[in-house]
């Protein structure tokens, strides 16, 4: 051993006893290379084991009460600005789902003018070092304890983002006319920040040093916010998992009102359920078999150009129930899949793919988010009507909620390169029946990141998961557990778990490679498939069940 490393060894040694960790708590903190924990000079990654659970042990340092953590002098780095402060309001101890032997300390901190931050601390000696803010969803406005992160062994952070409100969009506008700015960048990007500039404060005085690691972890508005941390500020995390990214929130939001102009002006009323669903299974039907599995899934909906109104099968003009199509509706229903378009039939924004439920954007009623933008956000109008959307308007609505939105919260800028520069890794994955966010728009993205900063470069710490079948962020008939929700997947290993996978690649540089993915049905594995590195796609190798991933391969895309 050099006398680097010895000196190394002495400062964790004393860095052990000073936290008052456990004899099997040091040796695990030595297996994995320890470090002093300063800023200037952190303890390294672990070299091996299954990161993130078990790999640390570290006891608190200071007591979880109003006297203890309580006191601690927190700033924003954006207080000598504005005069924002932040304040903590209540310390108190807790147990994972009543369970006495996992316990974690709560911090709920509010930062100026409205955005609340819980903090949860694993108390019992088992935080693993690292820490992990969770995104949230729609327009947030709700903050809870980050569960998931804890019982783990994260330091669990989740935010508000700055207002009450689970998907209402009102808190975009102070009074008719003017806009609520201070609130749409506390939501957009300033709350998403603060969870990593007041977290890891607390962090570092509840255990007396600074977190290893620190990962965003979301999907949805989670997406968006990670990717977001990486634009805009590139220091905040290490490594972030965005999974259907809201990017593009004001392209994507536009076309979400889509189906219900076309609706409006081709037929006047909704169409119904069942013949959405009729339409949809169809459209699988007709092109399951492309990528040479029947399956019931379609791997890349971009090759399917099903149209329901030249498919005699379900539309025909005496059509009275729910069992078909008019003619009128199988038109209305190709426009909804062929995405948003001007007066002239330019492509505005991609649609819902065919496979997706129709049903969420297209059912008795607009998707609330897709009002709530254009009456808060865009026109400042809270008696803005949908109805009053043509084909002929379409196109000017279109380009003022670009111009209004995209600025706050656009998220769509391809330069990484500093988050590149700090080490960062990045894991996009997307459903490709997704519906609510139309998947193309991230590819759009990832391409667009590609093209500024070249392919190579991008593949040293960025990647894409396209996955087939799949709704929104989890759900539909494909495989569809990988580790990227709360209820978890089969196995919690980087070959099944993609949080897992990003943990390897950030502490490790182990590159990921194909995700195995599966279908559960009644809690029993009914069929896996690798999920492949945009732009590959998985193919059956030709002999061997269809429902084992061992039997694809990941290839270049036709």
């Amino acid at each position: 051993m050099g006398n680097e490393e010895t000196m190394m060894e002495l400062r964790r040694k004393a860095g052990a006893m000073r936290w008052g960790m456990t004899t099997m708590a040091l040796a695990a903190l030595a297996a994995c290379g320890g470090g002093d924990g300063s800023a200037d000079n952190p303890a390294p990654p672990p070299s091996g084991g299954n990161p993130g659970i078990g790999d640390l042990a570290i006891a608190p340092v200071m007591s979880c009460s109003a006297e203890g953590i309580g006191k601690v002098m927190l700033t924003t780095d954006d207080a000598p600005a504005k005069g924002f402060k932040a304040t903590i309001l209540e310390v108190a101890a807790n147990t994972v789902d009543g369970d006495p032997t996992k316990q974690y300390c709560l911090v709920k901190v509010k930062v100026d003018p409205e955005i609340n931050i819980w903090v949860a601390m694993p108390s019992d000696g088992t935080w693993n070092g690292r820490f992990r803010s969770e995104g949230g969803g729609g327009y947030a406005g709700s903050v809870s304890v980050a569960t998931d992160s804890i019982k783990q062994g994260f330091v669990g952070v989740q935010t508000d983002t700055g207002h009450k409100s689970s998907v209402g969009g009102s808190f975009g506008m102070l009074s008719p006319g003017v806009p609520n700015t201070q609130l749409q960048e506390d939501f957009a990007f300033r709350s998403e920040h603060l969870m990593s500039v007041i977290g890891k404060q607390l962090t570092k005085s509840y255990y007396g040093q600074d977190p290893v690691r620190s990962y965003w972890y979301g999907c949805s508005t989670g997406g968006r916010q990670g990717l977001m941390m990486a634009q805009r500020y590139p220091d905040d995390y290490d490594a972030i998992l965005a999974g259907a990214p809201a990017i593009h929130w004001d392209r994507f939001q536009a076309y979400q009102i889509w189906p219900q102009v076309v609706m409006n002006n081709d037929l006047g009323a909704v169409i119904s359920r069942d013949k959405l669903n009729l339409a949809t299974s169809r459209a699988v039907a007709s092109c399951d078999a492309a990528d040479g599995v029947a399956d019931g899934v379609i791997d890349d909906p971009r090759s399917c150009r099903y149209d329901p109104s030249t498919d005699n099968s379900i539309t025909r003009a005496d059509c009275a129930d729910g069992s078909c199509l008019t003619p009128a509706e199988a038109v209305a229903v190709k426009k909804i899949w062929d995405g948003a378009r001007d007066l002239s039939g330019n492509l505005l924004w991609p649609g819902v793919e065919r496979g997706a439920n129709l049903v969420s954007l297209a059912g008795a009623s607009p998707f609330s988010i897709a009002v709530e933008q254009p009456r808060y956000w865009v026109y400042l109008d809270p008696d803005w009507d949908w109805k009053t959307l043509t084909y002929a308007n379409y196109g000017q609505f279109f380009a003022d909620t670009v111009r209004v939105v995209n600025p706050v919260i656009g998220t769509d800028n391809p330069d990484l390169s500093a988050f590149k520069a700090r080490g960062g890794k990045l894991i996009m994955y997307h459903g490709w029946s997704d519906n609510l966010i139309m998947p193309q728009g991230t590819i759009r993205y990832y391409d667009a990141v590609k093209a500024k900063m070249g392919a190579s470069a991008v593949d040293e710490f960025a990647t894409l998961y396209m996955v087939p079948g799949m709704g929104h962020c989890s759900g539909g008939d494909g495989p569809n557990q990988f580790g990227q929700g709360s209820s978890g997947t089969v196995a919690k290993d980087p070959q099944h778990d993609v949080f897992r996978a990003l943990m390897d690649w950030s502490e490790k540089d182990a590159k990921p490679g194909a995700i195995i993915a599966t279908k559960l049905v009644d809690n029993k594995v009914a069929r896996t498939r690798p999920l492949c590195q945009y732009p590959q796609v998985a193919r059956y190798k030709g002999t061997g069940s269809t429902d084992d991933a061992a039997n694809f391969s990941c290839v270049a895309a036709e």
